[in-house]
């Protein structure tokens, strides 16, 4: 970051055009109306309307370098516990469960590892597939919902459904 101010100093005085500008510039926009005609601007304190030149000089602007808030410390001020840990969840992710080992020839060995499957009861009733190549469901019309057992749409697309004619 640069150590240079960002805003010029308050002693540069303020710019102006040359009073023929400065005529040109109010009669294009209007500044100096008639009485009979609205003022320009919008009504500032007290009624009064009242034209805002759009120039940005230092002594009418606030700094860009702000101090800085003075917060009570919170739970992210301690060096440790600080739960930051927590919310990242890439930390938590782990390798997939190893369901079995395959010998280079192809023979699978230590079959008695963790199962993945926690059975139906925990998946909502439902038989869960071991993951990897060829999983087949199982599915029957019966088991399904009532909505969709009668649903006509779903029935005429029963006829595309593979899993459903090995059932029957």
């Amino acid at each position: 970051m640069s150590k240079v101010a960002k805003i010029a100093s308050e002693a540069v005085k303020n710019r102006t055009q040359t009073p023929f500008g400065s005529w040109v510039r109010d009669k294009l926009l209007a500044v100096n109306r008639q009485k009979i005609t609205a003022p320009p601007g919008l009504a500032k304190e007290g009624g009064e309307c009242g034209f805002d030149y759009p120039h940005r000089f230092p002594n009418t602007q606030a700094t860009r370098s702000p101090q800085d808030p003075k917060l009570p410390d919170g739970v992210y001020h301690k060096i440790h516990d600080n739960y930051y840990l927590g919310h990242d969840a890439r930390r938590s992710v782990a390798p997939p469960q190893q369901l079995y080992k395959v010998t280079s020839q192809g023979q699978v060995i230590g079959t008695d590892l963790t199962p993945v499957s926690k059975g139906p009861n925990v998946n909502f009733g439902l038989p869960t597939p071991t993951p990897g190549n060829g999983v087949e469901w199982k599915r029957s019309i019966l088991n399904e919902e009532i909505s969709q057992q009668e649903d006509k749409v779903l029935g005429t697309l029963e006829k595309y459904d593979k899993y459903l004619a090995e059932a029957k």
